[in-house]
């Protein structure tokens, strides 16, 4: 390292610091800044910068300081001007600055503009509501409206582009009938979905980086960030490259995504993180469309969107304290492990196994067929609607909610010390067999029942009857309907 950078950079610093209140929070940033910079610094000089052009480029590249500066004063309660809170407590209630900061009355309670909110309609904490439908996160909330809203503009468009245009020719008899034909294989066949992720693509942080690999050659893609949002989507661009781009409030060479290869495989980490400056991270990478080998996504504390990919040969994901949203995606195998944090699957196609583990977690899937379901959750939730095919569904002090489509496989449900409960379609045909030990177990009221007992009970649903859904309760629950 440059001790002429060193010098320069600690003088630039000195400017800004100069008529700050000694605090340890700005200390602390000092320091932070003057080894990012140096870094950044002496970067630009290995490339053949001057030190004074190397060190003007570097603070120019981050940002604002002094927005920077009085942030950190802001948050630690070291700022110069300090808000005079008006209070007024009368028989309607308290309210602190107009109910902006805190208004309790005859409705509820509001905290810092409703971020902490409660009323007749629940408790509301961020995101996550607490209400009598559970516990939902409204992001995830608004994500699946604005899926099916998408999906009823696509069926309008559809049923548009299907009403006969009165100036083209009438289509013969035998036209329509292998349309007709073509029609059905195309519903036989499941074809993937797209969804429309325009929005997706955009950022509000400004592009600080963006670096290519070929896809030529790759087998593996492993991705591992934290604190970042992490969105993998398709190339919307001519050519074979895997496409990173970094997105950050603060621009920091140490801050970018380090990208390195290693025969087939392609590696992807976070940079640097800082400890106090408050760095957003968004970054976008982006896959040919028809890349089809292996995907490996950590993300620790961040958010996660993935969609339009759709002919991995295998996904893995592994989710800790963040959020992850997978849609219109297709595998030959998913395995997912989820800790406390949140996974959402919209139309969702895995070829063969589906492993997914929640601890003290939550996954909800929505249109998600599988060819086999391993599903095991300890002290979380898993919700399912329009679930297709069979497997295994373990409840462990955790809950877990089916709505099946189809019933195209033997099903396997094991209830301890949590509940499950699965309903199944209306025209459904299916053999079961639930057993309670120390626990409680129901069985769909228009069956034929077979056989009844002490914690045992056995039959059929419809006529064919092929497959067997069969569940097993230990000191907990489970109701099939």
């Amino acid at each position: 390292m440059s001790a002429k950078i060193e010098q320069l950079v600690a003088m630039r610093l000195n400017t800004y610091f100069k008529h700050q209140p000694d605090t340890a929070a700005l200390a602390e940033l000092k320091t932070e800044l003057s080894a990012d910079l140096n870094e950044a610094a002496n970067d630009k000089a290995a490339s053949g910068l001057e030190p004074e052009e190397a060190v003007a480029e570097a603070f120019s590249d981050f940002g604002d300081i002094n927005a920077l500066i009085k942030q950190i004063n802001e948050e630690n309660g070291t700022a110069e001007h300090v808000h005079g809170h008006q209070v007024i407590v009368d028989d309607n209630g308290i309210e602190i600055d107009d109910g902006k900061t805190l208004k309790i009355n005859a409705d509820g309670l509001s905290i810092n503009n409703g971020t902490i909110k409660a009323d007749a309609n629940g408790l509301k904490v961020g995101n996550w509501i607490l209400d009598e439908h559970g516990l939902q996160n409204q992001a995830e909330t608004d994500f699946e409206d604005e899926r099916r809203s998408q999906q009823r503009g696509q069926s309008q468009q559809q049923e548009q582009s299907q009403q006969p245009d009165p100036t083209s020719q009438t289509e013969t008899d035998a036209d329509q009938e292998q349309s007709t034909t073509d029609d059905a294989a195309t519903d036989e066949s499941n074809q993937h979905v797209t969804a429309n992720l325009d929005d997706v693509y955009r950022e509000r942080h400004p592009l600080v980086n963006e670096q290519r690999v070929s896809l030529t050659g790759l087998a593996h893609i492993a991705i591992n960030y934290r604190a970042a949002t992490v969105k993998v989507l398709p190339t919307r661009e001519a050519g074979d490259d895997v496409i990173i781009r970094d997105y950050m409030n603060y621009n920091n060479p140490a801050y970018y995504s380090q990208v390195t290869t290693f025969e087939d495989r392609l590696e992807i980490v976070q940079g640097k993180v800082p400890f106090l400056i408050p760095l957003r991270v968004h970054v976008q990478i982006l896959i040919p469309a028809s890349y089809a080998g292996q995907l490996t996504l950590n993300d620790r504390s961040g958010n996660v969107i993935m969609g339009n990919l759709q002919h991995l040969s295998e996904l893995q994901l592994q989710v800790v304290s963040g959020s992850a949203r997978l849609v219109a995606v297709g595998m030959t195998t998913f395995t997912s492990e989820v800790t406390s944090g949140s996974l959402t699957m919209a139309d969702v196609q895995v070829a063969e196994q589906l492993v997914l583990n929640v601890k003290s977690g939550r996954a909800r899937l929505l249109d998600v067929a599988a060819g086999n379901y391993n599903v095991r959750v300890t002290s979380g939730s898993v919700s399912g609607q329009q679930v297709r095919d069979g497997g295994q569904w373990t409840a462990k002090s955790g809950s877990i909610k089916l709505a099946l489509a189809a019933i195209n496989g033997d099903t396997t449900l094991a209830a301890h010390s949590g509940s499950i409960k699965v309903s199944t379609p209306t025209d459904a045909s299916y053999r079961y067999e639930l057993e309670s030990q120390s626990g409680r177990v129901t069985a769909p009221h228009f069956a034929q029942v077979d056989h009844h007992a002490d914690g045992y009970q056995a039959g059929r649903v419809g006529t064919t009857a092929t497959y067997l859904i069969s569940g097993r309760a230990r000191s907990g629950s489970i109701s099939l309907r």
